[in-house]
């Protein structure tokens, strides 16, 4: 049984480590590859929600009424996914949030 979880500890460690990057926008998440899993496939079955802003010379321009409008459309948003290290992810966890200058 030690020997399993030492050779599991190892794989893991040559796969790059527990945890994945995962970039959406313009925000990175981290967070254990089986939650980065479970969102991918969220991800993959969202459809994009927008509301559009029209401003009075365009309402105007296209005899429009509503100051805003609403549309539903599949999702094409691009996202990226990366492992992290174990050490490096320790090490960024210690250094927390970023001071303002």
């Amino acid at each position: 049984m030690l020997l399993l979880t030492m050779v599991e500890r190892f794989t893991l460690w040559i796969k790059g480590g527990s945890m994945v990057i995962v970039d959406i926008g313009y925000k990175k998440y981290i967070m254990p590859k089986e939650k980065a899993m479970q969102l991918v496939e969220v991800l993959e079955s969202a459809e994009i929600y927008e509301e559009k802003y029209w401003s009075e010379d365009k309402r105007k321009e296209l005899g429009m009424t509503e100051t805003y409008t609403y549309h539903v459309y599949p999702n094409e948003a691009n996202f990226s996914m990366q492992i992290i290290g174990d050490s490096k992810y320790q090490m960024a966890r210690l250094a927390g949030k970023p001071q303002e200058k």
